[in-house]
């Protein structure tokens, strides 16, 4: 290597000029010594490098190589994977876990942080349904396509929910050791915005479902009536808030408590005129003695079942009896969508009274719930209709039905003169003008 120090005419500066695996440099430098420094450099790293590479092998060196060249082709560089593994390497020492047990171990960390029963429910649905079949293998050898298979039959909101929750899973054996990476990090929510059911309103009951509703409540389980009314006239979360809500929370405005609100904040909802009447219509006293409440309520999904198939708005099959078992009948008809009167409340409420006070009724911290997963479309009339049905309104009877007055409209005739006292005159017809038939002699 032949090294060139020039100083250059006009300029106070001096030029390295050399060539280096068939590159030629030529840096500048405001001394000779800062040169003379940066050729010393040049020089003590080629001899070493020089020497270090002719003392490995020929194999070595070419199986470097090699390496080389596919960390090159996958756009990384040496120092930046040799750096991320000392990253994840330092102090870390994976600890050998069943899969089994360490969701044992999670199910009950999770139970000591006194999460839902519905939550839980999730988990053991979701997670231990995933776990199942994999118990006896390790952590680390869960793959990502081993989640990729489990997730293939669900799509939409349903992939992306149970994805969560075996992220969350991973995510928390990683931090304990049990694994070294998340195998659910690379696989890609859907977005929002691409779910099939983006454009999909939310399902709402009409004035009649509603009034057929509270109708059917009222025959066949009055002492689920309250229920349904803070569920349509008040926006609670069915099983979650409106299920577990006791006498002392309701006063001049129903409290939501945090321990069972969904956020975990305590919130107050207005109580609109209807809903005040459905409150005080006295409920049928029990065997146990009179109450002014049904609280806790118990058997609910099995008894607001029936009181929807009363109402109409679900229809089954008829169930076959087997083996002493009875088949659960199939769906023939539902016109009851999931979480229908929480939505038809916000729906009604938000065009009766604006944004503002329905996410204050509602719960929710932005606008953008409101209008994405809960409200509809809906007129002022059906609004007003909605939150105004009243028990007078549904115990009601039916309107009689008007019949039509029969008009006759016969065709003009000559003037006739009657045996009796009337004289007909053209164009005059009445209701006594019909002839009738002669009398015998």
């Amino acid at each position: 290597m032949r090294f060139v120090l020039k100083k250059l005419a006009g300029r106070k500066r001096w030029r390295l000029d050399y060539t280096l695996n068939g590159t030629r440099f030529r840096p500048s430098f405001k001394t000779k010594e800062l040169a003379q420094a940066e050729q010393a450099r040049v020089e003590t790293q080629v001899q070493d490098c020089g020497t270090a590479w002719l003392s490995l092998s020929e194999s070595t060196r070419t199986e470097l190589m090699s390496i080389l060249r596919e960390i090159d082709a996958s756009g990384e560089t040496l120092r930046g994977l040799w750096d991320e593994h000392k990253r994840r390497s330092s102090g870390k020492k994976i600890i050998a876990k069943k899969l089994g047990e360490a969701y044992q171990q999670y199910l009950a960390e999770r139970e000591a942080l006194c999460l839902s029963k519905k939550h839980l429910g999730t988990i053991r649905t979701v997670v231990g349904r995933f776990v199942k079949p994999r118990a006896a293998q390790f952590v680390t050898q869960i793959a990502r396509q081993n989640v990729v298979d489990f997730l293939q039959p669900y799509a939409d909101e349903t992939f992306n929910s149970y994805r969560h929750y075996l992220y969350t899973f991973f995510g928390w054996c990683r931090d304990l050791h049990f694994g070294d990476e998340n195998p659910v990090a690379l696989i890609k929510a859907i977005d929002r915005r691409r779910l099939k059911s983006y454009d999909k309103p939310p399902g709402v009951l009409h004035y009649d479902d509603c009034k057929a509703l509270l109708k059917a409540t009222l025959e066949t389980d009055p002492r689920l009536l309250r229920y349904v009314a803070v569920c349509l006239f008040a926006g609670l979360r069915p099983e979650r808030e409106a299920a577990q809500l006791q006498p002392a929370d309701i006063t001049d405005k129903i409290q939501v408590r945090a321990k069972f609100a969904k956020d975990r904040q305590q919130r107050y909802v207005e109580i609109v005129p209807a809903l005040k009447d459905w409150l005080a219509l006295p409920l049928p006293a029990p065997e146990q003695g009179p109450r002014t409440f049904d609280y806790p309520i118990k058997n609910l999904r099995k008894r607001f079942e029936a009181v929807r198939v009363h109402a109409g708005l679900i229809k089954y099959e008829p169930g076959t009896v087997k083996a002493g078992k009875t088949k659960r009948p199939k769906i023939i008809e539902n016109r009851y969508p999931k979480d229908c009167l929480r939505h038809t409340f916000a729906s009604a409420f938000y065009t009766l009274y604006g944004a503002d006070r329905t996410i204050a009724a509602m719960g929710h911290g932005d606008y953008d719930m409101l209008f994405s997963h809960y409200r509809r479309l809906m007129t002022k009339e059906e609004a007003e209709k909605i939150l105004s049905i009243s028990p007078a309104v549904v115990t009601a009877p039916p309107p009689v039905p008007v019949v039509p007055t029969l008009k006759l409209n016969w065709p003009q005739t000559s003037p006739k003169v009657d045996t009796g006292r009337n004289v007909h005159h053209p164009g005059s017809h009445s209701a006594t003008d019909i002839p009738l038939p002669s009398q015998p002699q």
